[in-house]
């Protein structure tokens, strides 16, 4: 005679499935701020390795040539571009042409960038090297929080803003401008995330608060220490971009910006750093004002790098008057750095 046997149960009841599915839910709730944090936080920590690096080309630079490398030269041609044999990128740095008795500015070689047309057809190079010499990105200059390179639109080439011919090339003429690059030129260009230290405003229009790095500076690190220190002058700081509304103008299209490595610097003048911005077509009138000054899309701060090298982190609640003084080099005025 058989023995009855219960059947065994195969699966879940619909209720202790749902039950699976919303601890399941639950707990990648709880993950994901703590997996967000963890790449934020190295994020950051690569961004400051990053400035540092900058900051130790520059003051090898120095040593080597006597002074900081200009702010930008005759041409436009921004600091980076002088320290990237510095940074073990001398293949970019060959490749970068430098023709001051044929254009006016560097982004008018055909070498270096292709002209401009409005279009994403990015012609061939007459360039040698078969490769534009304002084109590589360079994995040190860009911060892993920004966005990706291919997500900008456009590109800050050089800001031409003061007096002609003494605080930017006098080809550009009397009216002032922040110039960026046109279509296929903004394809081209590789990105930067940090940029030089030019003060409060440009040299003529602020000669007391000039930064380290201006239009044909070159400025010995002895006279930063023996003005208001190399540990309270910052050299380089983020610049994250913002959204810029052309409607094509120019070739422009609309989108967000960020700088190239050939740009030289940015002022203090137009505010406080901006953190953690979306960057969306917020403003009324189209423009975001993070394209005006040094940004970061960390939520803590921007990052700076000091004459000294070492690297600190600014907040938007800084001084407006603490903020601009610390970029200048020769105020004369006692600051230190907040905590």
């Amino acid at each position: 005679m058989g023995s009855l046997r219960p059947r065994r149960r195969a699966g879940f009841t619909l209720i202790e499935l749902l039950v699976v599915i919303a601890i399941i839910a639950v707990l990648i709730g709880l993950l994901l701020p703590a997996v967000q944090k963890v790449r934020e936080a190295a994020a950051n920590v690569k961004c400051k390795n990053n400035l540092h690096q900058l900051a130790i080309a520059a003051n090898n630079y120095e040593t080597s040539r006597g002074t900081l490398p200009p702010g930008a030269d005759g041409q436009n041609a921004g600091c980076i571009v002088y320290l990237l044999p510095f940074m073990e990128q001398d293949n970019a740095f060959n490749n970068f042409s430098f023709k001051p008795a044929t254009y006016a500015f560097w982004y008018q070689d055909p070498y270096n960038r292709p002209a401009s047309s409005g279009t994403t057809t990015i012609p061939p190079t007459p360039n040698p090297s078969g490769i534009y010499g304002g084109g590589p990105t360079i994995p040190t200059l860009l911060c892993p929080s920004n966005p990706t390179p291919e997500t900008y639109k456009t590109v800050l080439m050089s800001l031409n803003i003061g007096v002609a011919g003494t605080d930017y090339p006098a080809a550009w003429g009397p009216v002032n401008n922040i110039v960026y690059s046109s279509y296929p030129g903004g394809l081209v260009l590789g990105r930067s995330s940090y940029l030089g230290m030019a003060g409060y405003y440009t040299a003529s229009g602020n000669p007391d608060n000039v930064g380290v790095f201006s239009y044909q500076s070159r400025v010995p690190l002895v006279k930063v220490t023996g003005n208001d220190g190399t540990s309270n002058t910052m050299m380089f700081g983020e610049y994250s971009g913002g959204y810029l509304a052309w409607a094509g103008s120019g070739g422009i299209p609309d989108g967000i910006d960020g700088a190239s490595w050939q740009c030289g610097f940015m002022i203090t003048a137009w505010g406080t750093p901006t953190v953690g911005h979306t960057f969306d077509q917020t403003p009324p009138a189209g423009q975001n004002p993070n394209v005006y000054v040094f940004s970061s899309n960390h939520t803590s701060g921007i990052n700076v790098v000091m004459c000294d090298g070492s690297v600190r982190t600014v907040t938007p609640t800084i001084a407006f008057s603490t903020w601009y003084l610390l970029s200048g080099y020769k105020d004369g005025a006692s600051i230190v750095f907040p905590d």
